[in-house]
C-alpha cells in the first residue's frame, strides 16, 4: 500500500514550509513515492486524513506539530478503518514526537522507514465548545486553564519564537496578572476534590509546551490517563523553579498533584480554557476517557527505547 502525508505548511507560522522540501527528499529516498497533500485550514487534516484512509492509503503521515497529528488521529478515527499513523515533526512544538523519541526530522523518517507499528491509546472528550457541547479525541495532552489560555495567546503572537520559548513567553503575562481557577475534579467517577489551581494537564504522552516534562510516569499504552495538577503558584514560583519543569521532577514540588484514572471529570463554575493537543478548542466542563490501543502509530522499536 502507498503511502500519504498530510502537511501543515503553515505549522510554526510558516517555518514548517520551508522545512517541507528537505522532508520531502529525505522520504523519497527511504520511502519512496509518497501521496502528499497540503492543508490550507484548521480542520482540513482531519477531513484530508479520512479521505486517504478511505481510498486505501496506508499509513497516513502527519508533518507539521501536535496540532496537525491531532488532526489526522482525529479524521482517521473516524473512518473506522486500521490504517497505520507516522509522525513526521516539521515544526518545533512537536511534544509528541518527543515522547516517541523521535530525535528530530532524521530519525523520523528512519522510523518511518522501519515500519515498526504499536498500538496506542488515545482520549475521547466531550467539552463545551463554542457551539455547545463537543467531542474530539487527543493523543497528546489536554490542559486546563493556564495551558488554554496560553494556546490561545500562541496562536495570537508569539510565532516568531521557538517552540518552548515562545509558550514560556505567552506563559509570563498571565501568571504575573494571579493566574487561578477553581476547578472541582472527579477521577474513575469519585469525586476527588475542588482545588484552586493554575493549571491541570490531562496526559497520554509526557510532554507539552514544547518540551515541559508534565507527566514523567506517564505512558502511550498504560490504558490511564496521567493527571498532573499544579495549584495556583505565581510567576516568581515558576521562574525559581524551571529546572523542574524539564527535568522530570516536577511530582516533588509541593503544589503539585498527581494521579492516574481511566475517566477524569472536570468541572467549573466559571468558562476555564481547555485545550488539546495545543490548540484551544473551548472550556469546561470536560470528560475525557481512555480507548486503549485504539490507534496503530508507527515508532521505534523496543530495543531503541
Amino acid at each position: 500500500m502507498k503511502a500519504a502525508v498530510i502537511v501543515n505548511a503553515h505549522a510554526e507560522g510558516g517555518v514548517a514550509r520551508l522545512r517541507w522540501p528537505r522532508a520531502a527528499r529525505m522520504l523519497a529516498r527511504r520511502l519512496g513515492p509518497v501521496e502528499v497533500r497540503f492543508t490550507r485550514k484548521a480542520g482540513d487534516a482531519a477531513v484530508l486524513a479520512h479521505e486517504l484512509a478511505s481510498a486505501g492509503f496506508d499509513p497516513v503521515i502527519a508533518a507539521g506539530g501536535d496540532g496537525t497529528l491531532n488532526e489526522v488521529v482525529n479524521g482517521l478515527l473516524a473512518t473506522r478503518c486500521d490504517v497505520r499513523v507516522g509522525v513526521l515533526p516539521i515544526s518545533s512544538g512537536g511534544d509528541f514526537a518527543r515522547t516517541l523519541g523521535l530525535g528530530g526530522l532524521s530519525g523520523a523518517v528512519e522510523t518511518l522507514a522501519a515500519g515498526y507499528c504499536r498500538k496506542v491509546d488515545v482520549i475521547r472528550t466531550r467539552f463545551q465548545g463554542p457551539d455547545g457541547t463537543a467531542e474530539r479525541h487527543f493523543i497528546n495532552v489536554a490542559s486546563i486553564g493556564l495551558g488554554g489560555l496560553v494556546t490561545q495567546a500562541v496562536r495570537d503572537g508569539w510565532r516568531l519564537l521557538p517552540g518552548s520559548l515562545r509558550y514560556l513567553a505567552a506563559c509570563i503575562p498571565k501568571l504575573a496578572a494571579g493566574c487561578v481557577f477553581k476547578v472541582r475534579l472527579f477521577l474513575d467517577d469519585a469525586e476527588t476534590g475542588t482545588f484552586d489551581v493554575t493549571i491541570v494537564s490531562l496526559a497520554n504522552g509526557r510532554y507539552q509546551g514544547g518540551g515541559i516534562l508534565i507527566a514523567p510516569a506517564a505512558a502511550i499504552d498504560d490504558g490511564l490517563i496521567h493527571v498532573t495538577l499544579v495549584e495556583q503558584v505565581s510567576l516568581a514560583e515558576v521562574v525559581g523553579n524551571l529546572r523542574i519543569l524539564y527535568s522530570g521532577a516536577i511530582y516533588s514540588y509541593p503544589k503539585v498533584r498527581h494521579w492516574q484514572a481511566k475517566r477524569v471529570r472536570a468541572e467549573a463554575q466559571s468558562a476555564v480554557p481547555l485545550e488539546l493537543d495545543g490548540e484551544p478548542v473551548g472550556t469546561l466542563p470536560v470528560e475525557a476517557e481512555v480507548l486503549p490501543h485504539a490507534l496503530r502509530l508507527i515508532s521505534r522499536a523496543p530495543e531503541e527505547d
